[in-house]
């Protein structure tokens, strides 16, 4: 028993186990799992299982220790509060490591604990692992790291099955939990990975055309209005998306004429200026949205009390959140941005030379603003907007 949590051994046999249907990491998703319907695993999280019954469904924990799966009931709470548990059972139960070292596995889990990274950069990293290095993981990072020539191999073999974006993954991942790691054993060997040649990347031309533009607000238009607003959103800031899907009105500063994305990549924070198109916009759509007591812009339309999960609308004709992303900053060089200016606007990492740390990105939102400005003129030129823009 692990802080109050009751445990259950059983023996390692197909019957036993769950079956291997799977449901998205979504709380409506587990809603909408039928009740008998049995046991799912959840995706993104490792060990994690549903089990509905007759009148009930509640999570559970399963890890194999020992040549025994190991099951631990963490009973009826929220998806998020179970896979907080989960993350912390999973790593309670890790089979010892080999000869006393440090396994791959067990180093993997560790780096996640320890790295303040993404919940979807760890869902990667967990289905990596678990998709093309599981039969390693029970090996020590020393045996690893003096299997250079079987790294390579394994890095090869992956390259030839799924192609050269996901080797290069894998191959990233290790290298980084590897070299994490390494900095507390200097013993260990010189990572395995640098024996390994990942090809070039190739530069993704994603911008869209003028044209595509017309064909993209066409599809936009035919959505409803939560859709049409948080589309318009996406194109006059060149954020992520998860960016934006987490905004709340509290990060909206419409007298400003600001919005701060508190949710971005690598936890780096960001304010920018709105351009008064979308001051507009975000002004009706404040008045008309759905309520929601947390304050989200972008609320679920089934779970107001959460943000929207996701935006894809791309069987619809909809180009992707990161088409427009790309988008934005060859117009925002359209409109003459210097490079630093065009990095703060897309909340962009300021650390490629020592002088560009020297800028506080907070005291040139105003610089950014006739940019981000000339841009969305440049939008309502090229899609025939009027001067109030449709908001449903």
């Amino acid at each position: 028993m692990i802080d109050g949590i009751a445990s259950t051994s059983v023996a390692n046999s197909p019957g036993n186990a769950p079956n291997t249907r799977s449901v998205a990491p979504k709380q409506a998703a587990i809603d909408a799992l039928p009740f008998n319907s049995g046991t799912w695993r959840v995706e993104g999280s490792m060990g994690l299982y549903v089990r509905c019954r007759a009148k009930s469904k509640s999570f559970l924990v399963q890890r194999k220790v020992n040549g025994k799966v190991i099951q631990k009931v963490i009973g009826q709470v929220g998806l998020a509060e179970a896979r907080r548990q989960a993350q912390r059972i999973w790593t309670s139960l890790r089979p010892p490591a080999v000869d006393g070292k440090l396994t791959l596995a067990e180093a993997w889990a560790r780096y996640l604990e320890e790295k303040p990274l993404a919940e979807a950069t760890r869902r990667l990293y967990r289905y990596n692992l678990r998709a093309y290095l599981s039969a390693w993981s029970g090996r020590s990072l020393e045996d690893l790291g003096n299997d250079r020539a079987g790294v390579r191999a394994l890095c090869q073999a992956v390259r030839r099955r799924h192609g050269d974006a996901t080797a290069a993954q894998v191959k990233q991942m290790l290298s980084a939990v590897y070299r994490y790691f390494r900095r507390v054993n200097p013993d260990l060997p010189p990572p395995p990975t640098e024996v390994v040649d990942t090809p070039p990347k190739k530069s993704r031309d994603w911008a869209l055309s003028d044209e595509e533009l017309r064909v993209w607000w066409e599809a936009v238009k035919r959505l409803q209005p939560l859709k049409q607003v948080l589309w318009m959103t996406l194109l006059m800031t060149g954020a992520r998306a998860s960016s934006v899907l987490h905004l709340r009105w509290r990060d909206v500063d419409l007298e400003r004429g600001t919005v701060r994305f508190e949710v971005a990549k690598g936890g780096r924070a960001y304010t920018v200026p709105m351009p008064d198109r979308l001051a507009r916009v975000l002004r009706v759509w404040k008045e008309q949205c759905p309520c929601s007591e947390a304050g989200w812009v972008f609320p679920s339309p089934r779970r107001p009390e959460q943000p929207m999960a996701a935006v894809r609308d791309d069987k619809r004709g909809v180009a992707s959140a990161h088409h427009l992303r790309h988008t934005m900053r060859t117009r925002l060089a359209e409109a003459g941005a210097t490079p630093d200016l065009a990095r703060i606007a897309l909340g962009h990492s300021l650390m490629t030379d020592v002088s560009q740390r020297y800028i506080t990105p907070s005291l040139l939102v105003e610089a950014v603003r006739p940019l981000m400005e000339a841009v969305a003129e440049r939008y309502a030129e090229v899609l025939g907007w009027e001067e109030q823009e449709p908001h449903g």
